[in-house]
């Protein structure tokens, strides 16, 4: 799954902190200052079975300065920040979360809800004109999960006047403790529900991703993005889910100053 910090990394630069969709958007923003305010929809169709598509409004605010800096979806600190090397500790939200009652399934409502969470991490990314490398490891320090996860991508950046497209891929490994939470099914869920038992293990999944920007002025653009994971085979083989992906979607507007 997504988590959002991936729209909002160094805005300064074109940039990779694979582990959500907040930090896709305004990875590759150059047009913006050292603040960006704006305002976004998230459409998002997570596997679970008969789940509902969820539409999030997405409020914008992020912060680049030297050595502090905010994603819109958390905090964190640069420990080194070159033009070509960044290396950095933060803390961002992780969205990933089931509601029973939003499954039209009878017996996925007789499940638990698996809660958002907060995830810490080091980070690191390596820009280049080939592109630009990153990677990431961060753990839930909310302790709903106790997961880990690890997330390694690549992206390019192409200029077309106004436009700028940013493709990115990449895999992500998420720990027994991770996977068991979000998939699995405990005894007493089982015996509720009428749903087979599961006990997840860790897995990796792989993502592929294009973003958007337009800039209408010096300061206001318009972004698009869209983002597609194949989710793990330890997630796929969970009785909550009845597809093997999940697809995110989101559109705003952003200004900077």
């Amino acid at each position: 799954m997504m988590d959002y910090n991936l729209l909002f990394t160094r805005a300064s630069l074109p940039s990779i902190k694979t582990l959500s969709l907040t930090a896709i958007l305004l990875t590759g923003n150059a047009y913006a200052g050292e603040w960006s305010i704006g305002t976004g929809v998230l459409a998002e169709q997570l596997p679970y079975r008969d789940y509902k598509t969820q539409y999030i409004p997405l409020p914008i605010v992020t912060y680049q300065g030297e050595q502090l800096f905010i994603n819109g979806q958390g905090i964190g600190i640069n420990i080194l920040n070159s033009e070509s090397h960044n290396l950095h500790l933060a803390v961002n939200y992780s969205p990933l979360s089931f509601k029973p009652a939003d499954s039209d399934d009878p017996a996925m409502k007789r499940l638990d809800k698996r809660r958002a969470t907060a995830m810490a991490g080091i980070g690191y990314q390596y820009h280049a004109r080939w592109g630009s490398l990153g990677g990431k490891v961060a753990t839930d320090v909310l302790g709903y999960s106790d997961g880990v996860i690890a997330d390694v991508g690549y992206q390019y950046t192409f200029e077309l006047g106004k436009l700028r497209l940013i493709p990115s891929v990449g895999m992500r490994w998420q720990n027994r403790s991770f996977n068991n939470y979000y998939f699995g099914i405990t005894e007493q869920e089982s015996r509720r529900s009428g749903m087979q038992q599961y006990r997840a293990k860790s897995g990796v999944s792989h993502y592929l991703s294009v973003a958007s920007y337009y800039a209408l002025n010096n300061n206001w653009q318009l972004f698009l993005m869209g983002y597609n994971e194949q989710i793990s085979d330890s997630a796929q083989d969970s009785p909550m889910t009845d597809h093997d992906y999940s697809i995110y979607v989101v559109t705003g507007v952003l200004y900077s100053f």
